[in-house]
């Protein structure tokens, strides 16, 4: 330990001698290994007798020995010489410094407080000042010292504790630093954790919201075309109401019963089946020729049910081509063989038709289509299109439609 003497009055030579084992020295360079093999800090000036100057046998006026340890000083003591005195900041050992801020995680002013004032001979010396004063008001304050070109004295401070205790106290602070390390890592891991779940849960929340939007619409627009139809077809019954009207007036006019009879009803009936014949023929010539005349009015309803489902669905487009494909082959499959009852019936319970289809809303366009909505023999609903309403132009324009929706990037766009 440092030490410090002041001179004696007394008469014989000066020794110095320890409070703790009152072993005598006569340099001050042996009392000081004494303390630094022995931890004893406690020592007092003797005369050649071995009595501690200042007691009643010594002379009056006798001064004794102090001692400064770590504990009274912690640093350095500035001397005042009455010049100007540059303040700086202490020179410690770097390779010291990057341990205690970059392995340990210190601040840097903590760091070189303790450095200086431990004497910066060892990290653990260090440690053992930070544990010591970890409470001071100015550990983290920048500390500034006289320039050593300016400074008269400097005294080193010296742990009580033995080199075993200091490296046993350091290795303890190393670990304990280490786990505050380790547990704010697993906190910031488990904030992580949970900001990442409360991410998913409300990307979660906003597609069940929008997908529940989305069969709200669909719904509605289902609904509103229902409703739609529904007035057309009334509307097309009181036409057919005031045509028979009509008729049975022209034939109360004419002095005939309203009624047609059978002969007449049979002349009636081939009529129909011939007009109906000879039309068709003309539509099957024209699209021979490719000058078929297209179903404005169904492919544009039908274009506005493949439009809505690109809208409701814009970003799940493998979805809705899946199922403008899936429309493409139950068109084709008709098409094809429209004798064959298997390509006109499909069942809606079917797990291929609920996930390709039915989970976009493909069903409104069957039906729009022609094919209705029953329930066969076993319970099941089906999608039936009736022989006599399938019309190989529409077939074939539909076609045409899909293959535009799935192959045009721009389709409904505009």
């Amino acid at each position: 330990p440092p030490l410090t003497t002041a001179p004696s009055t007394h008469g014989g030579a000066m020794r110095l001698r320890c409070g703790e084992c009152d072993a005598t020295f006569a340099t001050l360079a042996e009392a000081k290994a004494h303390g630094a093999s022995t931890g004893h800090e406690n020592f007092a000036a003797a005369d050649d007798d071995g009595r501690v100057a200042g007691t009643p046998d010594d002379d009056a006026g006798a001064e004794t020995t102090t001692t400064t340890t770590g504990d009274d000083t912690d640093g350095a003591r500035a001397m005042d010489t009455g010049d100007d005195v540059k303040m700086i900041e202490p020179k410690v050992r770097e390779d010291l410094l990057l341990e205690l801020t970059e392995l340990m995680g210190f601040g840097r002013h903590k760091a070189i407080r303790a450095l200086h004032f431990s004497g910066a001979d060892s990290s653990e010396r260090a440690i053992d000042w930070i544990e010591r004063h970890e409470e001071d008001a100015d550990i983290n304050e920048p500390l500034l010292i006289e320039d050593p070109e300016h400074a008269a004295k400097k005294v080193k401070t010296v742990s009580k504790l033995t080199p075993e205790e200091a490296k046993k106290k350091a290795d303890e602070l190393r670990r304990n630093a280490a786990a505050r390390k380790a547990e704010r890592l697993l906190e910031e891991a488990e904030m992580e954790r949970l900001r990442e779940q409360e991410r998913i849960r409300s990307g979660k929340e906003l597609l069940a919201a929008k997908k529940l939007e989305d069969d709200l619409s669909l719904k509605r627009n289902a609904e509103a075309r229902a409703a739609e139809k529904k007035e057309m077809d009334k509307a097309r019954e009181a036409i057919r109401v005031k045509i028979e009207e009509d008729r049975k007036e022209r034939r109360r006019k004419l002095g005939l019963p309203e009624e047609l009879t059978p002969e007449e009803q049979e002349e009636e009936r081939k009529r129909e089946e011939e007009r109906a014949r000879a039309a068709a023929e003309e539509l099957a010539k024209k699209a021979a020729n490719g000058l078929y005349v297209k179903p404005v009015s169904k492919l544009e309803n039908l274009r506005k049910h493949l439009v809505d489902i690109k809208k409701a669905f814009a970003e799940d487009t493998d979805a809705v081509t899946t199922c403008f494909n899936t429309l493409l082959v139950y068109l084709g499959n008709v098409s094809r063989a429209p004798d064959e009852e298997k390509f006109r019936s499909i069942k809606m319970s079917n797990a291929a038709f609920q996930k390709r289809v039915a989970a976009v809303g493909g069903e409104i366009y069957l039906i729009e289509f022609g094919f209705k909505e029953t329930t066969d023999a076993d319970g099941e609903k089906r999608l039936v299109l009736a022989r006599e309403d399938v019309d190989q132009i529409l077939l074939k324009t539909a076609g045409e439609e899909l293959h535009g929706a799935i192959n045009n990037p721009f389709f409904g766009m505009l």
